[in-house]
């Protein structure tokens, strides 16, 4: 290859195999080679045993029992599944500084790295290995021309499998693909397209941009281009998250205004301590409610000017709550998240005046400190304090069910 000619571009896509059902299999040796479950009310992760039965991420418990009885069902952990993404993708990044990481899985960017990995189908075997040996954990492994071509290959060879979709293959293996193998369609997507006949990727490439785009939006054009094995994306370590969300599923389904208000402020004081910790302020607030009849509503609001003051943003927080809960009927979970993030927290704090401003941040750094030091739940704080007595505690703070990791 001339030293002015292009390399071709290799993403490699790491994907940790039934994640948190693998760690509880770690952890236990009695429930490797059985089915397993983390989840309340909804599958949050399930082992393979258990997905042979039917069951799936997002599947009501109550069905999933009656799919598999002897099914062990867990309510997981959070601290201790960060510690082992932590872990694991250490690992990837012996690879490559150009690393994005989600919550079970990695894109690497190992474009022009040949002359230090060497075969790199060869290397991302031993990265699979070593995965294997130092964390314990099963990981399947893709290569390709783009992130959307890496993820369909580890995709197509899951559980614990290594493959490469090469540039010339690409033509051959795309098209017959079921179109909920690409990137983007998800269980929605694809009954619509179901709807519209559209059963493989090869059946996708036959509608126009134009009508794509009115059926789907601006999702509608990246499935154009996907289908056609088209993906610009880059891989970037984000230094400033999209989005941080915390949720949990109540211990049992509630309607007590005062439970949802002192669980909402506490999973809220959670992420905001998490954007302070990264030097963020964020603009837009969301919540999202599971009545246990009927199913999941969310909304977002944005702020004026960005803050990372826990009133401010509770009291957001609190009124797209009650524009949500609107029936008489208990929920199952409850969950909020924060974006729109910025560096620049000037003009934080628009129901406080200066004063109170500084008084706030004072208090903030100190709880931080604090929490830092000796655990989140050495300061028990606003609303949350309706909790205490109801659930229990660690040094983490309260107990969850099913939590999620920052995203």
């Amino acid at each position: 290859m001339s030293a002015d000619q292009p390399r071709d571009r290799v993403v490699l896509h790491v994907d940790i195999d039934a994640f948190f059902a693998s760690v509880e299999q770690l952890q236990d040796p009695r429930l490797r080679g059985r089915p397993v479950i983390v989840g309340n009310g909804v599958i949050a992760s399930c082992s393979y045993e258990a997905r042979k039965f039917g069951c799936y991420a997002g599947q009501p418990l109550s069905e999933a029992r009656r799919m598999c009885p002897k099914v062990v069902i867990l309510d997981g952990c959070e601290a201790v599944y960060a510690a082992f993404a932590r872990r694991t993708f250490a690992l990837c990044a012996e690879l490559t500084p150009n690393l994005e990481t989600f919550l079970d899985e990695a894109f690497l960017e190992l474009t022009g790295t040949e002359l230090l990995h060497g075969d790199l189908l060869a290397r991302a075997r031993r990265l699979q290995e070593t995965v294997r040996h130092e964390v314990g954990l099963p990981v399947t492994v893709g290569l390709g021309g783009n992130r959307m071509l890496a993820k369909i290959a580890s995709k197509s060879v899951k559980p614990y499998g290594v493959r490469w979709i090469r540039a010339h293959e690409v033509e051959d293996i795309l098209p017959a693909l079921p179109v909920d193998r690409l990137p983007g369609v998800g269980r929605r997507t694809a009954l619509e397209l179901a709807k519209l006949n559209v059963c493989t990727i090869g059946d996708l490439r036959r509608f126009p941009v134009e009508v794509l785009e009115r059926l789907f939006g601006v999702n509608g054009r990246a499935l154009f281009e996907r289908c056609r094995g088209r993906d610009t994306r880059a891989v970037a370590t984000r230094e400033i998250p999209g989005s941080v969300s915390r949720e949990t599923a109540f211990h049992t389904p509630t309607a007590s205004p005062r439970d949802i208000d002192g669980m909402l402020y506490y999973l809220l004081e959670r992420a905001v301590r998490h954007i302070r910790g990264l030097g963020l302020s964020t603009r837009t607030v969301s919540v999202w409610i599971d009545y246990v009849d009927s199913g999941r509503v969310a909304a977002s609001r944005s702020l004026r000017t960005p803050t990372d003051h826990d009133a401010v943003l509770f009291e957001r927080a609190r009124g797209i709550l009650q524009a949500l809960h609107t029936r008489r009927e208990a929920l199952r979970r409850l969950g909020m998240g924060l974006s729109n993030f910025t560096l620049d927290a000037a003009g934080q704090g628009e129901l406080f005046h200066a004063g109170s401003d500084a008084r706030r941040e004072r208090l903030y750094k100190g709880l931080d400190g604090v929490r830092e030091r000796f655990g989140h739940a050495s300061v028990v704080a606003g609303p949350s304090v309706r909790l205490m007595g109801q659930l229990e505690q660690d040094r983490n703070g309260f107990v969850l069910r099913t939590p999620s990791l920052t995203k």
